[in-house]
């Protein structure tokens, strides 16, 4: 009798106890608290590295179709085109497989954004880039330029992109201030336009 007594009290006391239950969850909930803001960062850390990289992959193409052709208004340098020509990534990187697939971002839905190549002085809603923030530099003067239009980006990624392109003495002052200078340029407001100097010549 003396011996099943032992047995019984070392098997109710072998399991956790509700307290030590509750201790452990407490520590899990702590722990998820301090990771979930670092998991969130990370995801639209990739999102904005995903439109810089994008950006930087079109960027190489025009430039070979560029260095390839000797002109920016062409496919396969024979077939002049007119300026505006919307969806230049389709029409004339893919066409000439300089691209893979189609120009998407990921900061602005994943469809809200164009590439185009304008007549100079179209560019960036009719202003021009300001690339080194001067007006001595300003894009205006170019016969053609490529740009990205992305529609519909929060005032957090515009500045994230920009400062991520141009860097942050080229950027807006602020989330949600305009920026006019440098190759990202977009205006004021909780969602923006963003415009996105590629190439011109």
């Amino acid at each position: 009798m003396k011996v099943n007594l032992v047995k019984a009290n070392r098997a109710a006391t072998s399991g956790f106890t509700l307290i030590e239950m509750i201790g452990v969850l407490a520590v899990i909930a702590i722990l998820a608290a301090m990771l979930l803001p670092k998991v969130f960062s990370a995801i639209n850390d990739s999102r904005v590295n995903n439109a810089a990289v994008s950006l930087e992959t079109v960027k190489t193409s025009a430039t070979d179709h560029y260095g390839k052709y000797g002109k920016l208004n062409s496919i396969f340098g024979t077939n002049d085109q007119t300026a505006p020509l919307t969806g230049y990534d389709t029409k004339v990187l893919m066409a000439e497989t300089l691209l893979d697939k189609p120009f998407v971002t990921k900061i602005s839905d994943g469809t809200n954004s164009v590439l185009q190549m304008v007549a100079g002085g179209k560019e960036n809603n009719n202003v021009g880039y300001f690339l080194d923030g001067t007006a001595g530099t300003v894009t205006s003067n170019a016969q053609y330029v490529v740009e990205a239009v992305l529609y519909n980006v929060s005032a957090q990624d515009a500045k994230d992109l920009n400062d991520r392109i141009d860097g942050i003495a080229l950027g807006g002052a602020s989330v949600g201030a305009a920026d006019s200078k440098g190759r990202v340029e977009y205006g004021a407001g909780a969602t923006t336009t963003v415009y996105v100097y590629i190439t011109g010549r």
